[in-house]
């Protein structure tokens, strides 16, 4: 049976609900539903080279406690993620310049088609660990206009 989450945006009163993909990203999928099981609450912020995405950047210093931290590998990697598409980048400490100090996660949620995973420090892969209904991508660019309108807000990841 799949399991699945959901992005809550409060400011808005919005829930994005999301199926995991355990078969296809396994690792990526267990880090969602370890975060969900601690209700995180995170920032989420537009993307400014990605395209059309919902970025919520994850140091691993501020990860709520118990939440699993284990190094994500690659699984069902893309530099092209598309329209529903929810993925987790992992970057181990010390591996790209101008990040916080040690590791550090990624969550990006592909609300349209266009999405390239260029950085200024170069293309990266991450893991499409999660999938947005077709019939929910309204949602998703809702949440997308008003961080987009309104600036940085919180995003709750919970359990479904």
């Amino acid at each position: 049976m799949p399991r699945h989450i959901a992005f809550c945006m409060d400011r808005i009163g919005t829930m994005l609900p999301c199926t995991l993909q355990d078969e296809l990203a396994p690792h990526s999928a267990a880090f969602l539903w370890s975060l969900a099981g601690k209700a995180a609450e995170c920032t989420v912020n537009h993307a400014i080279w990605t395209g059309p995405e919902l970025s919520v950047p994850l140091p691993a210093s501020t990860l709520p406690k118990g939440v699993d931290m284990t190094p994500v590998p690659a699984e069902n990697a893309t530099s092209y993620p598309r329209a529903g598409d929810v993925v987790v980048a992992w970057l181990a400490a010390g591996s790209v310049s101008g990040l916080p100090p040690g590791d550090f996660f990624d969550i990006g949620v592909f609300y349209d088609d266009g999405g390239r995973l260029l950085m200024p420090f170069g293309w990266i892969q991450a893991n499409v660990a999660a999938r947005i209904a077709p019939a929910d991508l309204d949602i998703a660019k809702e949440m997308a206009r008003n961080v987009r309108q309104q600036g940085s807000t919180n995003f709750r990841i919970v359990q479904l």
